[in-house]
């Protein structure tokens, strides 16, 4: 998994603005293979397997973060890809009830997950997140 601030999302123009980013920070808790819950505020993670992490290709992005027409790209392996992925099979906002259990509030669809790139809690916003994950 690799955990980023929120703003190195291209899109959120407080990124460039030249002020000081506020402070972000999350608790990853795995509660199975593919189950984990994600509490915090402005952070951003995606989960590769190490096989698919060694084989992504370093790309040039675009201030939208897509891949710039043209742009350059390089691979660090071959072309093809060998081995398993991770993918996100949801990604639910949800709240602890004071018996332990999590109450569903609301599903993440693909413009809250970048069409199911990774899990996101924006800045300045607190919430709970139950991950699940799928192997392919």
């Amino acid at each position: 998994m690799t955990c980023r601030h929120y703003f190195t999302l291209p899109w959120d123009p407080r990124a460039t603005d030249g002020s000081t980013w506020p402070e972000g920070g999350a608790m990853l808790i795995r509660l199975g293979k593919f189950d984990y819950l994600l509490a915090g505020s402005g952070v951003v993670i995606d989960f590769k397997t190490p096989t698919e992490k060694q084989q992504e290709l370093q790309k040039t992005l675009g201030e939208d973060g897509f891949a710039e027409a043209g742009g350059n790209t390089s691979q660090k392996t071959n072309k093809q890809f060998n081995g398993k992925r991770l993918g996100l099979l949801s990604v639910d906002e949800v709240s602890i009830a004071d018996d332990g259990s999590m109450q569903y509030l609301r599903r993440h669809n693909g413009d809250q997950t970048h069409q199911g790139r990774h899990a996101r809690i924006g800045v300045g916003e607190w919430k709970i997140l139950h991950i699940k994950l799928y192997e392919y």
